[in-house]
């Protein structure tokens, strides 16, 4: 009887205990559930500020109007936060694309960087930036934020986000014009809306020499963004795919679509209503030598900035061939972005996680500075929702023309934006390559066709050897 009592207790408590220990690995693995999704981080995330004092070195492309614009900002910040101090360290560009990368390898990276987006490409930016996600906000939270179509290049291979792409000086949108010469001529630069509009208007507001030769331009194809159109344009013209097979690895401009697109370019000389020999477009157009330039908007700032005499407007890019084809921008379009390098901690990674946040959540104190500036210190499309929601809801008295172009800048462009995927990034393929080729044929040095056989081989070339 009491072997039977002993078995009946021992199974009730073989049973407690297999119910104790489920129930342990129950709660267990509920709390690991919930560290887990904390982890995460998803809803919105409390970033903590620094405890003590910080300093934050923070490299940016040196332009005046870009400069300007950020020592403005950097004072409202350091007002807002008085713990955080912001050592702004302007860098040429040139020597800012050499050294983004070799300085994290090497460890002397600042604690925010700029740099663009398309830098980046074919490179796992998990691997070499702070991460953005979760650490500020979720994933979804920061594409309700920031325009999607621009984080591919600062996205890691883990899903998660490691730059914040803040605008876009849209390089060749269109046009910078002097409003002062399309007076003169009579020309209403809402009525421009196809290539024989610009045509049209080039002619009127050339002015010829004595001698035939042109004192002043109608149209400035002299700056590298020019290449840029010129990809836009062969893209508008249904010929992506024969272009580029991103597959293969292979560029093709022996094609029809690319020949018409550089023929549309030469007119402009062959009609002498642009001479190639115009110099520098940086003193050549604010010194009114021409009275179009084919830039990004970015440029009605920095002309403004340098030279605040000038009345400069921009005007969109016009569809090609004609005016009834799909507008396409961005075949090579490059978003400014800011990083965190990925050795902060403690105080430091709190500076610098409140530095990002701050842009993304309350971007009126970033964005307003350069547009309602006198003159203003830059023009582009912006990256941030927030920002063009509020735009929208100001009334015609709030607003101004520079805030006008950004929103339509941002509300046109970006939506038309139809990027290559090519592994060559700008600064090579297109102010090394396509744009001294199309100034070879400019100045006669070469024919059309001579340009498209070395650009396919010559593109063909780096595209393999960038993908081995």
């Amino acid at each position: 009887m009491k072997r039977k009592k002993f078995k009946w207790f021992s199974s009730v408590l073989v049973i407690f205990i297999v119910l104790a220990i489920g129930f342990v690995f129950i709660a267990g693995k509920d709390d690991k559930d919930k560290k887990d999704k904390k982890g995460k981080k998803e809803g919105p995330v409390e970033v903590a500020e620094p405890d003590t004092q910080v300093t934050l070195d923070w490299w940016f492309q040196d332009w005046s109007g870009g400069v300007n614009w950020m020592k403005d900002y950097v004072v409202y910040f350091e007002n807002k936060y008085p713990n955080i101090d912001l050592n702004l360290i302007p860098i040429p560009f040139d020597d800012l694309f050499a050294k983004l990368i070799p300085s994290i390898a090497q460890g002397n990276e600042p604690e925010i960087l700029f740099g663009y987006d398309e830098w980046l490409v074919g490179k796992d930016v998990s691997k070499l930036f702070h991460p953005l996600t979760p650490d500020i906000m979720s994933v979804s939270e920061f594409k309700d934020i920031i325009y999607e179509a621009t984080l591919a290049n600062v996205t890691g291979s883990d899903g998660n986000i490691y730059g914040m792409p803040w605008a876009t000086g849209a390089n060749a949108f269109g046009f910078t014009y002097h409003k002062d010469m399309f007076r003169e001529a009579g020309i209403d630069p809402a009525g421009i809306k196809s290539w024989d509009d610009l045509k049209d208007a080039a002619k009127k507001l050339t002015v010829y020499n004595d001698d035939g030769s042109i004192k002043r331009s109608g149209m400035l194809f002299s700056y590298t963004e020019a290449a840029n159109t010129f990809l836009d344009m062969i893209q508008m013209q249904g010929a992506r795919d024969k272009m580029l097979d991103p597959v293969a690895d292979v560029w093709n401009f022996n094609i029809p679509e690319a020949k018409k697109a550089m023929e549309t370019f030469k007119w402009f000389v062959d009609n002498k209503v642009y001479d190639p020999t115009s110099g520098d477009p940086f003193t050549s157009f604010p010194n009114k030598l021409g009275a179009m330039l084919l830039i990004g908007p970015w440029n009605v700032g920095a002309s403004m900035t340098n030279f605040p005499e000038l009345e400069v407007g921009y005007l969109i890019m016009p569809p090609f061939p004609t005016a009834s084809s799909k507008l396409v921008l961005g075949s090579i379009v490059s978003y400014g972005s800011l990083f965190i390098s990925k050795r902060v901690e403690g105080d430091v990674e709190k500076a610098a996680l409140t530095f990002i946040k701050e842009i993304m959540t309350n971007p009126v104190g970033l964005y307003d500075i350069p547009f309602y500036t006198d003159p203003p210190y830059w023009v582009g499309a912006v990256c941030n929702k927030k920002y063009i929601e509020i735009l929208q809801g100001r009334s015609a008295g709030e607003m101004n023309e520079f805030t006008q172009t950004a929103l339509t800048a941002t509300n046109d462009g970006l939506p038309a934006i139809n990027t290559l995927d090519t592994r060559v990034t700008e600064p090579i393929l297109i102010r090394q390559i396509i744009h001294p080729e199309m100034t070879s044929v400019f100045l006669g040095k070469k024919s059309i066709d001579e340009m498209m056989e070395y650009l396919t081989d010559y593109l063909t070339k780096q595209e393999k050897e960038m993908a081995d």
